[in-house]
C-alpha cells in the first residue's frame, strides 16, 4: 500500500539500471539538428559557442529547432537570390563556353555563401 510518487502520477516511466529505478526525463522532443539542414546547423554551433546563454534559453524552450530551421530556410532563399542578381550583372562573353559559365556559378555561389554566412549564420537570432 504505497502511495504514488508525483512522477506517477504524472505518467512519467521509470527504467530500472542496477537495482535503482531513474525516471525518463526529456525536454519536450529530442533534439534532432540533422534535419535543420547546413546552415540551420552552422548557426546551431554559433550560437552555442558565442551565446551559449542564448543557446540554453532557446534549448529550456524547446524553440532551438524552430529557430534553426527557419534560419535554414531563410539562408537558402537568401543564397538563391543573390546568386541570380550576380549571375544577372555577369554574363558570359562566350555563352557556349561550359567552363566559363562552371566558374561564373561557382564565384556566384561563393560570394553568395560569404553574404548569408555573414548575414544570416553568424548573426544573433
Amino acid at each position: 500500500m504505497s502511495e504514488e510518487t508525483l512522477f506517477e502520477k504524472l505518467g512519467v516511466k521509470y527504467i530500472e539500471k542496477e537495482g535503482i529505478f531513474y525516471p525518463l526525463i526529456t525536454l519536450g522532443e529530442a533534439e534532432n539538428s540533422t534535419d535543420v539542414g547546413k546552415y540551420g546547423r552552422m548557426w546551431m554551433d554559433y550560437i552555442q559557442k558565442e551565446y551559449p546563454q542564448r543557446y540554453r534559453s532557446l534549448v529550456r524552450f524547446g524553440e532551438l529547432h524552430d529557430k534553426a530551421t527557419e534560419v535554414n530556410e531563410v539562408a537558402y532563399e537568401l543564397l538563391e537570390d543573390i546568386e541570380n542578381e550576380w549571375l544577372r550583372e555577369h554574363k558570359p562573353k562566350h555563352s557556349n563556353s561550359f567552363v566559363e559559365i562552371y566558374q561564373l556559378r561557382t564565384q556566384a555561389r561563393m560570394i553568395a555563401e560569404e553574404v548569408v554566412l555573414h548575414d544570416l549564420v553568424n548573426c544573433f537570432h
